[in-house]
């Protein structure tokens, strides 16, 4: 079962082995420093970027294992716009787990923050992320000026 919950001190060394993989720090933003460290920093400071509205980072959880993240960032509910972005670990990639994620997440958003649009940012050269998107019900931006640009409302 594909769970979304809070990062708790105990995924950290998943945390490190994402932050180690080359696709995820190709198209996310991996942090310079990538140490265990690190990672349960980031994690302790969860809490505060949470109530600070800045970021809602969430484990997508199978069956207890940490298999990747979603999360919004951006969040602004006087605009009605929260951006969302996610990762799988290499061994669960391929299963629609980021798709089911980010479906619940972003139907969240504009259901409980009451956000008009989630947008996520896919990069062209990134065809799986924009699949992600697709499967997850986001629709591309038919404007040439946002290429990558879909929008779940």
């Amino acid at each position: 079962m594909v769970q979304l919950r809070p990062w708790q001190e105990l995924d950290a060394p998943s945390l490190v082995r994402a932050w180690s993989d080359p696709q995820i720090a190709r198209w996310t933003g991996v942090p310079t420093d990538t140490s265990l460290p690190a990672a349960l920093r980031w994690i302790d400071g969860d809490a505060h970027r949470r109530a600070l509205g800045l970021a809602l980072d969430l484990v997508i959880d199978v069956d207890g294992e940490v298999v990747g993240e979603v999360g919004l960032a951006d969040i602004d509910v006087a605009a009605g716009n929260a951006e969302i972005g996610w990762w799988v670990a290499p061994d669960h990639r391929g299963r629609g787990l980021a798709a089911r994620a980010a479906r619940l997440l972003a139907s969240w958003a504009v259901g409980e923050l009451c956000v008009t649009a989630v947008v996520a940012r896919c990069h062209p050269d990134n065809p799986s992320s924009a699949g992600v998107a697709c499967s997850a019900g986001f629709t591309p931006s038919a404007s040439e000026e946002e290429p990558g640009i879909w929008r779940f409302t």
